[in-house]
């Protein structure tokens, strides 16, 4: 049980955190180095939004005024994506492990960006159910969007 709270805990902290920076929102910052870190600051705080409705899923009592907060600043991210990613942000403008193909095949890109944008309503509409088994699918649909697009767009650390 101890194990349990500290899970929920660690969760709750970060998704408190990545809410407080408001990184999920932030305007985009207009030099390249500038961008490359809001980008990644971006992208963690979704993965901490994800790791948060994840942990939380699993709890015996799921709190889902939690879980609801965190599938929100996931479809909040998933909008307009491409802001992330304007020409001379690539591995030209310092380290990122976005690949030069996002700016080359822009089509792919886009249709990966759609696959994540299009999947991230049904994790919102499951936390608003309260519907556990709905979230959780909802959640590995979403994660293999995002798996989908980091297979093809981003480097390997």
């Amino acid at each position: 049980m101890h194990f349990r709270l500290s899970i929920k805990a660690f969760s709750a902290i970060a998704l408190l955190t990545a809410i407080s920076f408001g990184t999920l929102h932030a305007d985009v910052p207009s030099s390249p180095a500038e961008l490359l870190k809001a980008r990644r600051d971006h992208y963690n705080a979704l993965g901490d939004a994800n790791k948060a409705i994840r942990d939380l899923s699993r709890d015996r009592n799921p709190d889902f005024a939690a879980i609801e907060k965190a599938a929100q600043r996931v479809v909040d991210a998933s909008i307009n994506q491409s802001k992330w990613f304007p020409k001379g942000t690539g591995p030209e403008a310092g380290k990122t492990r976005a690949l030069p193909d996002i700016w080359a095949k822009p089509a792919e890109f886009e249709a990966a960006q759609k696959m994540f944008a299009d999947r991230a309503p049904a994790l919102l509409a499951a936390a608003q159910a309260k519907d556990v088994r709905a979230l959780q699918n909802a959640l590995r649909d979403v994660g293999a969007s995002c798996k989908n697009c980091h297979d093809q767009f981003r480097a390997p650390e």
